[in-house]
Order: structure tokens, then C-alpha cells, then sequence
């Protein structure tokens, strides 16, 4: 260190900091430093020449008193202002490089960007120095700061000036203006004064008036009027004699003087009037401007005076202050004027005047008599006052380094003061206190210091600073003083760097660092202080760091994992750290053990990695020893708990223990076609006991397989043409081929098979390998043959022989004459859309069938126009639009093939049926497979002129009790992935059509006798091309989709063609919605339940094969053992293709899963017991590699079952019908036959099946395909009751019983009503409905009557009398009615007149009355047996007020009459 005081030159290693590792200067804070985490640090070579390491000055704006730029207004964003620059006396490396930013206060708008490395001020804004914005001089405060330790910075605030360009129209106070003049006005008299102003400054707003004549109708206005062009006002110029009456029309131009100038005119009308209509005169008005100082606040104060003479008879007149467009013109009414009598006014003040906002006001006040006006204005000038007190304009914090030098500068403050005269304006600024420490200069407010400091002793000090303008006061008590304010300012002592960095710790240790820990995990935190606040300390990695396995974070000593650790590398790393602030440094050791991880993959030890054996043959004890150890157990002779497994898809041959040894469980085929060569085999070795998380290799071997002669050989040429009438001769050469290895296959020796018949041997012979015809054959008699060879190889120890068929096929050669033919085709038209299509070929009875080209087509008479024929080869095509209907097509076919046949005609006609089919048909369609029959086989009809289709679509129609007609059968195609079957669709109509469950479950319950009527054998019932997982990629989801193709699927026979649909079932590797759930239908029945009673079932669409599958359902149980559903195969026959199923069942209550993705069955039950009676949730998830169930959602042990499925298979592949409730399968059966390690039980479910769901997607539990003992939720209640276990018959006999008793009910209830006689109504009732009815009101006769005659004094006690009362005459005669009515009425004691007439009130009335009174109806006149047809609801009321029979001989038989 003296070497470095003395200032000796030498070359030193340094820690360096990059320049961006320090923030910015803080706003809030003044200034400071803040280390950035993760900077970089790098090691240079400093010459130190003469330098102190330890200072560190501070950047110093020398020229800011002379910054003083200056800014047109309206200049764009980005416009130049000014350069500022700093001075640091530091290397730009270590403190002298100086940053620029621009200081703002909380809510001040950004007006200026300064570039922080060049200092180049421009604006961010535009300025508009002229009203509204007013923005003549702003203020920037630029803070330079540079990158020493610690962060040092000085601040700069300047006055930007911003000047006036004429970018303002004078404007004139008024539009136009319109004056008059008395004729008799003399010569350069005023006549008017117009005014403009312009917003600008300086010569920009100072305007010129001129004349300019308009119209010179009486005169160019010039000659008689004249204008001061400085004041506007408009003169006379020559006598207006005679000129009464004349109107001058003029423009007024005002021109400021900017560069270049702007102007504007306005419009002057002036009339001339009789002499008598004078103008007011003002006699007392200011001529000279009026001054005022802006502290002038005396409101009451008459300001200017006025007094005007009228010039008329009328003395009165009215004054006007003008209101101008402008602040100086009175736009904010600063001053008021106030009339005094009849000819006087004043003007005095209306708000406080600002010098700093307006110099001067132009005020106009105008005078108004009866006939004309006249106007003067004059000025009002302000004088500036002391009266802004100085403004310090930032609060910045400024500092000192430590034992700095006396006279250093500290820091610069600034105040303005806004008055607007320098006379009060001019700020000095003096210090109140620490006046020993700091001095300030008076005019730029430069602090320096008088002393050197010592941060230990006084870190900062407030030093108080007061700015003063320079005029006595005018706002304070003592108007002697200046106006003054004072603010606290802290100078802060910088600390030096004098003191070493010291590590909290000697030895750090990090204890059990994973080897598998990521990179960029934390491992520890090193630390180190320092006393100076100023140092920053960095800290490094300077030994023991192998292989970069760590770094440190160099600001925080944070140390981090930076490579791939291996505790089977190094156990332990000791690293050395070092912390440095730049000067002095200090070192401290880290000590980092790593711990062990289960990382290493198993090694397996050198085996034999091709094993040799013979085929079809087991081996006893090993054919392969392996071992594998594990490298984390460092020990090799220690167990090394390695699990050996043998790879899925080989366990059906291979085994293996935990010794490594592998051994043969299954003979091997070498041969095809289902034998390889050579198999290869994988061994998996897991560590750790194949515990979670265990590592896992791999070994790979072959099985070489030694052939044996298990195979005989056979043709590879099957089929050879042999044409009729040719000469006996070689027929072909046979070749053969062996699955067995070339030793054991050729040569070959072919001889007539022993099975042959004695025809074969006549008509055939082979002679070394070539295959001779004997006899001259004739294909009209037999088309071919199939003859027997057997093949013999040249295998050891002895050949094998086999028998192979070849058919020699009797080619056709012309020689029958064609005869006249009939022929059927069999349209099935798509929705009525088929395209143009071929549908056949016209037919003749010819025994040859290879002579197509010996004959030409025609039609016979007339063209259909719904068909068109191929001439060349016979094809019909039905255009397309053909309706549906039956066509005869009549057909000449002409023949010659010389020498053998002649040219002649013959007769050919087809009957073509054609039949619309609709898209739900072939939607709503079942299908089969079937083996050993073909296309034609199917369309082909017998002697008796039917066919396998004929026979198929007439035993469908009686399964479903349907005419031909609704049964069609539509798709006979080969199957698109194997040629040797056939497709067949078929679909019944119902009203609506059958479901395809429906369907496919009728077509297995008669398989037998539809295999005996087709004569084929069925391979599949409902095609699925998803049964093997093979047909989409690895675990992908397939889905089954019928495409209906636009080309149709034509069948060709002779006497028999048949167009079907061409519908197609095609694989889409996608989980889909299922087509087959049938939707809302209102009509039917739709509910989301069903329930069982044990020994039922239902059928629904089987599931998709989804790689997910979430299965949901509800359930309420009435039993604890029941099967709830099941998904897999629906019977043995045809045997199914795989073996995948699924059920779910309750044993003892509890759920029980049963699941098979074909290769192995697993059993997966919940430990939660469900309870009888009760309404329980049942989850399933089905997933490649994972199986759950969850009962309730609850998610706990005892409600969730997991699981994984055992093999290598992943989907659920299923397609028999979904069953729900119970089976109708026998499923002991399918077991059986398709080895299930778990039979799932045929006891059906007791309860109630609720909201079932597949991947979202709910069934239609209402709507089963087929069901036995199921109720649906439709009917509810029966169905819980029958849930609950009781028999149906005793429910319909608890109903039976509950009908009697409310017909029972309801025969009491009407008799009582019929025994309610009109001498049990209480004559109260009849009073208080007559008294009620005076409310009626008036325009009826009844109105005038008295009602007194009704009150109870007037009613007799005893009943009327009843026979007359009730009787009821035999025939329904209207006339005898009304008698027996008014007979009945006249009996009544009551006044003859009034009652008779108010039993018939409303007479001579258009309207009806409203009185109950007067319906003098009986009962027995309405029928109310109607009522029954309104539903149940109306059914009682029928019951009350219907013909009862059985009391028509009642006494009271007659019904009730209100008279």
C-alpha cells in the first residue's frame, strides 16, 4: 500500500466490476448504489501509474451557470436543446464513467429525454409559448452520476426559453361591425374603432390597420373615411353632405408584422343618418394609459371614469364594457363597469390582477343613446411587484468523500422566483447554519466544503439553505425585507474503502448435495462483511472447484450446482472461496459431501448373446445364465437386490428367477407361417429390488432356432387356364416351396394324389413335374377341376408329403349359339341421390360366358329415359334422379364369331326394381360378417328364383313380425380387409327403425338357423374394425365409423344383379362420441334410470376403444350381490376375436371391477361397502396404464381402488352389446373358452341404475334395444316398489282396491248432493242473494221495483211444495218447462207482479242479466259426461255432476231448480 501512496508505478491484479452492476440514480433516494445479482466478474491488468485507488471524485458540471438554450415553440418531438457534459476526473473504468438522466418530481410530465451517455438534451414534447399553454420557460434538472465506489453525482438545473414564431392569425373582436354617422359629422371626426389582437409576441403581434373599399355604390369609402393604422380607429375624410341615408360597405385588413406576416379582415358597414340622430359624445374618458401595481386589490376603487353627452333630446344613456376574445381584452372580466346615473360610469376592478400572467388590458367601454353609439378604448397597464417568493426547484441530496480535500464541491441547489421583472426576480442564496463546515456561492448556489471529514465521527449533516430575491417585499408585514425561503439540504460523508472483508466462517459444509441435483439448485450461502458501506464485495471460486462442478454468485455468495454431479466420481469436493471489495480480500473453505442417489443403471455381466436350439422342442434347466450388478453398491460382492424380468410379450415362452436363469416354458416353431427363426428375447434387470424409482436395463439375445422337417411343401402355383377343345397335352410346369429350410425342401416330386377320383386319374397324369391333360375337355361341361397333387421334399431323416390343389380352369371358346333371356337387377337408391351408375348387364341364355366380345347390344324399340346400355359389352346405367318403381327393359343382342356360330338376334329382357332407402336406415343398420360364401354366392338365386338375401330378408321380417317390405337388406360387400368374407348390412323398419343392438342381438339369438339358411358361416356379428389394438398406433384410441360412400356396391350374376349401398366400416384412431346413443325424444319415453329386480337385464351400444375412458353411474342397491354391468363378448358363437371384457358387480356390497385388455384379467374391489338402500356414485377409469374405481368421489383408501392392467395390451376392445342389470349371455361359457383368470357372476342386480355415463356422454337407460325384467324411471314408482321386491301383481291389486274405494267415495258424495232439496236451503241464502243484486245497477227493469216486498217477513217458514218442485217432465219440452217453472214460482207468497217479473228481468234488454236468478235452468239439462275426455284432472267433476244410472229411480231424482 506505500507503494501505492507514494505513487510508484506497477502493474496489479484486480477484481473488476462490470460498469452495469450498479443501478441508477435513485429519484426518491438522491443517489446510492444497488449491486445487480449475477454479475459478471473478470480478472485485468491495471497499470497503476498515479492513481490512488482510494479516491474517488465526484462528476462536476463546470459550465451549468452558462447553460442558457433557447427553444422555438411548435418545434416536433426529438427537436436538439442543448449538450450538458460533466466532468470526472476518475479512470472511465474506475468511477470517471458519467451517466445522464433527467430528474423529475412526483407527477411531472417528462418534457425532455436526455441521452444518458452523451449528455444530447432533446425535447419529448411540443411547447406552445402563446395562449391557452403559456409555456415561455422551463426548467431541466440533469443528474450526472458516475460508476465509482460508491456511486457519486451532481446535479445541473438550467432555464429553457422558449421563443415566439408567428404561428397566430390576428384576430378581430368582432365578425363584422356595423356604425352609423351623422350626416353633419366634420371632417376627421371619429367615426368608429375596430380591434384585433394576435397571440403572438414581439413584432409578431404587433398589427397594422388598413381600408379596403367593398361596394361603390355612394362613393369609394376611401375618399370619405380613413383609418389609423397603428390604433384601428376609423376617421372622416371628407363631408357626408347629402349623403343621408347612404350605406358604405367596407373591409377592415389587420397584418401583424412576423416573418412571414399573417392577416385577416373583417366586414364595416357604416350608415349615414339624419344630423339629428347623433352619436353620444364622451366629455370624460382616460386619455392615457392607466397604471396599476398587481398587488392592487381595491375593489371599490373607481379605476376610470366616464361621461358622456347624448347629442339628443333623450339625455339617457347606456354603457358597455366590451368583453374581447382575449385575457387583455377582458375575456375573464377582470375589471367591471358600473353605471352612475344617467350619463356617468366607471370602471373599477372584478379580480386580482397577476403581472407574471398580464401585463397590459386593452378595455373598450361603449356608450349607447337612443339613435347611434360611440366607443372608446384606452390601456391599463401593470406594474410588477415583489410578490413571488423564491422556489427551490429540486431536493437532491448531495455528498462528500471522507479526508476529501477543503474546497471540494458537495452539491449545487437552485431557486427561481417568478416574478417578471429582474428588479424582483434575482435569487442569492446564504447558509444558516454549519456555516464553518460548508460555504455556499451567493449567485449559483454552489456548496463546497471549508474542511476535510470523518465519516466515523458524523455521517451526514442537514444543511439549511435560504434563498432571497433581491426588492424590499410586497406580500410581507416588513416590506423592507426580500421575500425568502429555506430548505434542508443532506450532505452525506461517503465512506473510503480502509477496511478488509472478513468471512462470517472459517469452514462452511453443505452435508448430503444429491448427485442428481439440477443444475442451478442452491447448495449453500457463503458471507462476508465489511465495515465500509461503500465496498462491494465479490466473492469467487478460486480452488477445488474440479470438473466447474459449482459456481458462485458473485455478488451474494450464493453457491450453486453448475455441472452433473457423481458421487461414484467424487464423494467430496473442497472448494476455496474469496471475497474481495476490490482492495483487500479474504478466504474461507467450503466442504461439499455428496450424497448417493439410485442413479447408476444396472450393468449386466458378458453373456452368451445368441442361443442355438432345435424347434418345437423344450429344453430342460437354462439356456441362458445372466447377472447384473448395480455400480451404486460399490461392493461387488455384496447383494446387489437386482430383479430380473423376462419382457411381456415374451413370457408365453420365456421365464425367469431371480438367479438370471432363463428358461424354455414352450416349445418354438421355426417356420411360417406363425414360426420365426430366430426370436429375440429382452431380459429387464432392475436395481433396488425393483422398488419405485428403480433404475432399469436391458439385456438383448436371440434364439437361433435348428430346423427339423415338420413341414410338408406345397403348390405356390394354384390356378392354371386350359382352353376346351384343345389337343390332349402339357398343361404347366409345377413349382412348389417348403417352410422349412432349404435342407429340408427341394427338390421336389409331385405325383397324382391317392384321394384323386378315377375321372381326375382318366383326364389328368403328370409326368417329372409338368402337369398333362389326357382328354380333349368341353367347358359347357364342367368350367374347371380341381385336381389333387402331392408333393413330396427331400427332408431328413425322412421326406413329408403333402396334398396341394391345383384348378385347371376349362377356358371358353364360342361355340353355343346365345338364345333369348330374362334377368332381374335390384336398385337401392341413397336418399334418392345415386349418381349416374352401372347397374348390371342385359342377359341371354348362352353356354358360353367368354364370348362377350362376339356380341353387340341394343335396345329393342325404344330408349328408356332413365337408363342408357353399353352397346360394346352390354352394361345398363341408371342415370341419375331415377325414381323408385319397377321398369321392363326390352333388349336385341346380335352374335357372329365365324366360323363356329353365325350372325343372328336374339331377345333380352331385364326387370330393374328400384327403392329409395333413407339415411337412418342404413345409420340405424346391423351388420355381419361371413366366411365361406361370396358376393354372388349371396345374390345368386336357385332354381326357384330366390336367393341367400331372399332367405335372409324374409326370416328377419318374421323375427320381427314385418312384411318384406320394412325389412331391407341394403351392403353385400367384400370386406375391405380380407377378401375371403363378406359384408352384409341389413336394417327393419318399426316405426321408428329397430336399433342396431336390436338388430345384432336377434341376428346371435338365430345364428344357428340363419348359418343352416345361408349356408355360411358367420365370423362376426356387429363389424369392428377396432378389435385388435394393432390397427392405430401405440395406445392410441380407435373409433368406429360407418362412411357411406357416393359409389354404390353393385353385384354381378347372370340372371341377377343387386346395387346396394356401399357403407363401409372404417377405423378412426380418435376417441368420438357414439353415434348409436339414441337422443331426447318427447314423444317416447326418455329417463336417465332403470331398475332391476334380479333377474333381468338390458341391452345398450357397446363402448369405443379409448385410450381414457371414464365410465360414471349411480346406483341404488336392494341387495348386496348383483351384477350392475358388463362389457365384453355376448356368446361363444361365432367364437369372439379377442377376449377383452369388463364388468362391475357388488359382492357382499361391495364393488367389484373385473377388467381384460386381452391379456389378462385383472380384479380390482373397493373396501367401501356400499349401503342397501341408499343412492351411491361409481366412477371408472380406464387408461393404458392404469385402472380405477371410485365410489362416491370421496378419494380416500377405502373409496379408491388403482390398479394396472397385466400385459402389454392398452384398450378395452369390445364388441358385444353393452349389459346393464344382468346377462343374457352365458358368461361361465365365454370364460371358459376364452381362459379368463376371473368369471364374472351371471346373479343379476336388485335396484335402482341412475345417470350413466360414458366419457360425458349419458345413456338413455329408457331406452334399452332389448331388455327382460327392467322398468324404466318413466314409471317411477313401480318401479321403486318393484326395486324394493314387490310383485307386480300385488301392486295392481293394492290399485284395484284403492279405485273402489274412490268410487265408493264419489257415490256417497253425489247422493248427499242430490238429498240437498230446496227445503233444506236456508232462505237467508236466497234474501242475501236478492238484497246483493240491488248492486247491480241501472238499465234494467228490475231497477224500479221495490225490493222490500223480499225481505224474510215476506217468506214463508215451509218449504215449497216438493213434487211440483222436482218433477221433471218426460219429454224435453221447452214450452212445459217454462210452465212447470212459472207454475212453481207463482205458488211463492210473495207479490205476484214483481216476482214474475223478476224471474224474467231483461225483457225488451239487448243485454243478458247477470242475475243467478234468473237461469231458471235445471241441472238435468247439461250433459257433464263430456268432462271425461279432458283428462283425469276433470274425470271427478264428470263423476259428480254425469248421469249416474243407478239413481234414476231415486224419489229425488229430478234436479235442482234456483225458482
Amino acid at each position: 500500500m506505500a507503494g501505492i501512496r507514494n505513487r510508484t508505478p506497477f502493474v496489479l491484479l484486480l477484481y473488476v466490476i462490470q460498469a452495469n452492476s450498479f443501478s441508477n440514480y435513485d429519484n426518491e433516494t438522491g443517489f446510492g448504489y444497488s449491486p445487480i445479482p449475477n454479475t459478471s466478474v473478470y480478472s485485468q491488468k491495471l497499470s497503476i501509474v498515479d492513481t490512488d485507488l482510494k479516491d474517488n471524485h465526484k462528476p462536476e458540471f463546470k459550465d451549468c451557470s452558462n447553460y442558457k438554450p433557447t427553444l422555438k415553440e411548435e418545434q416536433p418531438r426529438g427537436t436538439f436543446v442543448i449538450k450538458v457534459h460533466a466532468i470526472d476526473k476518475d479512470p472511465k473504468d474506475a468511477g470517471g464513467t458519467v451517466t445522464y438522466k433527467i430528474v423529475l418530481g412526483d407527477g411531472v410530465r417528462k418534457n425532455f429525454d436526455v441521452d444518458e451517455h452523451t449528455g444530447e438534451i432533446t425535447t419529448n414534447s411540443v411547447f406552445d409559448r402563446d395562449e391557452p399553454s403559456r409555456q415561455k420557460e422551463l426548467y431541466i434538472s440533469v443528474i450526472a452520476t458516475d460508476n465509482g465506489r460508491p456511486l457519486l453525482a451532481d446535479i445541473c438545473t438550467f432555464k429553457v426559453t422558449i421563443e415566439d414564431i408567428n404561428d397566430n392569425d390576428p384576430v378581430f373582436d368582432q365578425a363584422s361591425y356595423k356604425e352609423q354617422v351623422a350626416e353633419d359629422l366634420k371632417e376627421n371626426g371619429e367615426v368608429m374603432r375596430v380591434l384585433a389582437y394576435d397571440y403572438d409576441d414581439g413584432e409578431n403581434s404587433r398589427l397594422t390597420y388598413d381600408l379596403i373599399s367593398k361596394h361603390y355604390n355612394n362613393g369609394d369609402p376611401k375618399e370619405y373615411f380613413r383609418i389609423d393604422p397603428k390604433t384601428g380607429v376609423i376617421y372622416l375624410k371628407k363631408s357626408l353632405n347629402k349623403k343621408k341615408d347612404d350605406i358604405f360597405h367596407m373591409q377592415v385588413s389587420v397584418q401583424d408584422h412576423g416573418n412571414p406576416p399573417k392577416s385577416a379582415l373583417a366586414d364595416v358597414d357604416i350608415e349615414v343618418v339624419d344630423s339629428r340622430k347623433k352619436a353620444p359624445v364622451f366629455e370624460i374618458y382616460p386619455k392615457n394609459p392607466i397604471t396599476l401595481k398587481e398587488d392592487f386589490y381595491d375593489f371599490d376603487e373607481k379605476i376610470a371614469v366616464f361621461k358622456a353627452r347624448s347629442n339628443t333630446e333623450q339625455t339617457s344613456l347606456q354603457f358597455e364594457l366590451l368583453k374581447g376574445k382575449t385575457t387583455q381584452t377582458n375575456k375573464d372580466q377582470t375589471f367591471k363597469l358600473t353605471q352612475e346615473g344617467e350619463t356617468e360610469a366607471y370602471i373599477s376592478l372584478a379580480r386580482n390582477l397577476d403581472y407574471e400572467r398580464v401585463t397590459e388590458y386593452q378595455l373598450t367601454v361603449r356608450v349607447t343613446n337612443k339613435e347611434q353609439a360611440a366607443s372608446v378604448t384606452f390601456e391599463i397597464k401593470i406594474e410588477d411587484v415583489n410578490d413571488e417568493i423564491p422556489t427551490f426547484i429540486d431536493s437532491v441530496t448531495g455528498s462528500v468523500l471522507e479526508n476529501e480535500q477543503p474546497g471540494a464541491q458537495v452539491m449545487q441547489v437552485r431557486a427561481i422566483d417568478k416574478d417578471g421583472t429582474s428588479a424582483n426576480n434575482i435569487v442569492s442564496y446564504e447558509l444558516q447554519n454549519f456555516k464553518d463546515l460548508f460555504k455556499i456561492d451567493e449567485k449559483t448556489g454552489k456548496i463546497t466544503t471549508l474542511q476535510m471529514f470523518d465519516r466515523e465521527a458524523e455521517d451526514f449533516y442537514n444543511v439549511l439553505v435560504v434563498a432571497k430575491d433581491n426588492s424590499p417585499s410586497a406580500i410581507l408585514k416588513n416590506k423592507l425585507e426580500p421575500n425568502s425561503a429555506s430548505q434542508a439540504f443532506r450532505i452525506t460523508i461517503e465512506d473510503r474503502n480502509d477496511n478488509k472483508p472478513q468471512f462470517t466462517n472459517s469452514t462452511y459444509v453443505a452435508d448430503n448435495i444429491l448427485e442428481t441435483t439440477d443444475k442451478g439448485k442452491d447448495v449453500i450461502e457463503v458471507k462476508a462483511v465489511d465495515k465500509d458501506t461503500a465496498s462491494l464485495i465479490v466473492y469467487s471460486i478460486i480452488d477445488g472447484n474440479i470438473n466447474d462442478a459449482f459456481t458462485i454468485e458473485n455478488t451474494t455468495g450464493r453457491i450453486r450446482v453448475n455441472n452433473k454431479l457423481d458421487f461414484e466420481t467424487i464423494e467430496q469436493y473442497k472448494l476455496i472461496v474469496q471475497a474481495s471489495d476490490g482492495i483487500y480480500m479474504d478466504s474461507a473453505k467450503v466442504i461439499i459431501n455428496i450424497g448417493n442417489v439410485n442413479d447408476e443403471l444396472p450393468v449386466f455381466e458378458e453373456y452368451n448373446k445368441n442361443i442355438t436350439i432345435e424347434e418345437e422342442k423344450i429344453i430342460e434347466g437354462c439356456i441362458l445364465n445372466l447377472r447384473a450388478y448395480d455400480p451404486d453398491i460399490k461392493d461387488r460382492n455384496a447383494d446387489q437386490n437386482i430383479v430380473y424380468k423376462i419382457m411381456d410379450n415374451q413370457k408365453s415362452f420365456l421365464s425367469i428367477n431371480n438367479a438370471g436363469c432363463v428358461s424354455l416354458i414352450k416349445a418354438l416353431d421355426r417356420d411360417k407361417p406363425n414360426g420365426f427363426p430366430k426370436h429375440q428375447a429382452y431380459v429387464y434387470a432392475h436395481d433396488d429390488g425393483g422398488a419405485p424409482g428403480s433404475q432399469l436395463s436391458i439385456a438383448e439375445f436371440n434364439i437361433i432356432l435348428l430346423d427339423i422337417n415338420d413341414n410338408a411343401p406345397f403348390l405356390n402355383v394354384t390356378e392354371v387356364v386350359w382352353y376346351e377343345n384343345q389337343k390332349p397335352g402339357p398343361i404347366i410346369q409345377l413349382t412348389a416351396d417348403d417352410y422349412d429350410s432349404p435342407e429340408n425342401g427341394p427338390p421336389f416330386s409331385y405325383a397324382i394324389a391317392n384321394e384323386a377320383s378315377s375321372d381326375i386319374r382318366r383326364k389328368f397324369s403328370i409326368h417329372d413335374d409338368i402337369l398333362n391333360a389326357d382328354v380333349t375337355f368341353d367347358r359347357e361341361e364342367q368350367k374347371f377341376y380341381l385336381v389333387p397333387i402331392a408333393v413330396t421334399d427331400s427332408g431328413s431323416p425322412s421326406p413329408a408329403t403333402a396334398t396341394s390343389f391345383m384348378k385347371v380352369i376349362i377356358g371358353d371358346v364360342n361355340d353355343n349359339e346365345a338364345k333369348p333371356g330374362e334377368s332381374q337387377i335390384f336398385v337401392y337408391n341413397y336418399e334418392g341421390k345415386s349418381p349416374d351408375v352401372s347397374i348390371g348387364r342385359v342377359y341371354v341364355d348362352d353356354l358360353d360366358d367368354w364370348d362377350l366380345n362376339d356380341k353387340y347390344f341394343q335396345w329393342a324399340s325404344f330408349e328408356d329415359e332413365h337408363f342408357t346400355l353399353n352397346n360394346d359389352n352390354g352394361t345398363i346405367i341408371m342415370k341419375s334422379g331415377t325414381p323408385a318403381g319397377k321398369y321392363m327393359l326390352n333388349f336385341i343382342v346380335t352374335e357372329e364369331h365365324l366360323p363356329l356360330i353365325p350372325r343372328h338376334e336374339v331377345e333380352a329382357s331385364v326387370e330393374v326394381t328400384v327403392k329409395e332407402i333413407p339415411e337412418e336406415a342404413v345409420r340405424k343398420s346391423g351388420s355381419i360378417r361371413l366366411s365361406g360364401i361370396t358376393i354372388e354366392d349371396f345374390i345368386a338365386k336357385d332354381s326357384n328364383g330366390v336367393s341367400r338375401k331372399d332367405l335372409f330378408q324374409a326370416y328377419f321380417a318374421k323375427v320381427f313380425n314385418k312384411t318384406l317390405e320394412n325389412v331391407d337388406v341394403f351392403t353385400v360387400i367384400p370386406t375391405p380387409s380380407n377378401s375371403s368374407y363378406i359384408d352384409v348390412r341389413f336394417s327393419a323398419h318399426g316405426s321408428p327403425y329397430y336399433l342396431p343392438e336390436s338388430l345384432n342381438s336377434k341376428t346371435y339369438e338365430h345364428q344357428v338357423e340363419l348359418e343352416d339358411i345361408l349356408k355360411a358361416q358367420f365370423v362376426l356379428i356387429s363389424i369392428n374394425e377396432c378389435l385388435k389394438e394393432s390397427v392405430c398406433p401405440e395406445h392410441n384410441s380407435c373409433n368406429n365409423r360407418l362412411d357411406i360412400k357416393d359409389t354404390a356396391a353393385v353385384v354381378f350374376t347372370n340372371k341377377t344383379s343387386f346395387v346396394g349401398i356401399n357403407a363401409i366400416v372404417e377405423p378412426i384412431c380418435d376417441c368420438l362420441p357414439l353415434d348409436s346413443i339414441q337422443p331426447i325424444d318427447d314423444e317416447l319415453c326418455y329417463s336417465n334410470g332403470i331398475t332391476f329386480t334380479g333377474n333381468g337385464w338390458a341391452l345398450y351400444p357397446p363402448f369405443e376403444a379409448c385410450n381414457k375412458s371414464e365410465i360414471r353411474l349411480e346406483v341404488l342397491p336392494q341387495h348386496g350381490n348383483g351384477l350392475i354391468i358388463y362389457a365384453g363378448p355376448f356368446s361363444t358363437s361365432p367364437e369372439p376375436i379377442v377376449r377383452d371384457f369388463m364388468s362391475l358387480e357388488l359382492q357382499d356390497g361391495y364393488p367389484v371391477l373385473l377388467v381384460d385388455f386381452g391379456t389378462g384379467t385383472t380384479m380390482k374391489f373397493a373396501k367401501k361397502q356400499l349401503t342397501v338402500g341408499q343412492s351411491h356414485s361409481i366412477s371408472i377409469l380406464l387408461q393404458p396404464f392404469e385402472i380405477q374405481l371410485i365410489v362416491d368421489d370421496c378419494h380416500q383408501s377405502t373409496c379408491v381402488a388403482l390398479g394396472k392392467p397385466p400385459g402389454e395390451n392398452a384398450l378395452l376392445n369390445v364388441n358385444g352389446l353393452l349389459q346393464v342389470g344382468g346377462v343374457r349371455s352365458d358368461l361361465d361359457a365365454l370364460s371358459k373358452q376364452l381362459q379368463w383368470n376371473y368369471t364374472p357372476t351371471n346373479k343379476g342386480f336388485v335396484g335402482w341404475i341412475h345417470n350413466f355415463t360414458f366419457n360425458g356422454q349419458l345413456y338413455n337407460l329408457g331406452m334399452p334395444a332389448e331388455s327382460l325384467n327392467a322398468h324404466r324411471e318413466c314409471n317411477f314408482k313401480a318401479a321403486k316398489a318393484v326395486s324394493f321386491g314387490i310383485d307386480t301383481n300385488f301392486i295392481v291389486a293394492i290399485l284395484v282396491c284403492v279405485a273402489i274405494l274412490l268410487i265408493l267415495l264419489l257415490a256417497v258424495v253425489v247422493h248427499r248432493r242430490k238429498q240437498d232439496n230446496w227445503n233444506e236451503k236456508d232462505s237467508d241464502d236466497i234474501r242475501e242473494t236478492i238484497i246483493n243484486y240491488e248492486d247491480e245497477g241501472g238499465g234494467e227493469y228490475d231497477t224500479g221495483f221495490d225490493m222490500s216486498v223480499l225481505r224474510r217477513e215476506h217468506l214463508e217458514d215451509k218449504a215449497p211444495v216438493q213434487e211440483s218442485l222436482y218433477k221433471q217432465a218426460d219429454v224435453p219440452d221447452i214450452s212445459g218447462f217454462l210452465t212447470d217453472k212459472k207454475d212453481s214460482c207463482d205458488r211463492d207468497h210473495m207479490p205476484y207482479d214483481d216476482v214474475r217479473y223478476y224471474a224474467y228481468e231483461g225483457d225488451g234488454n239487448s243485454s243478458g242479466s247477470l242475475s243467478s236468478l234468473a237461469s231458471c235452468t235445471d241441472e238435468g239439462d247439461l250433459k257433464f259426461n263430456y268432462l271425461s275426455n279432458f283428462g283425469p284432472r276433470f274425470r271427478k267433476l264428470a263423476d259428480m255432476y254425469g248421469e249416474d244410472p243407478s239413481d234414476e229411480d231415486s224419489q229425488d231424482g229430478g234436479e235442482e231448480s234456483w225458482c
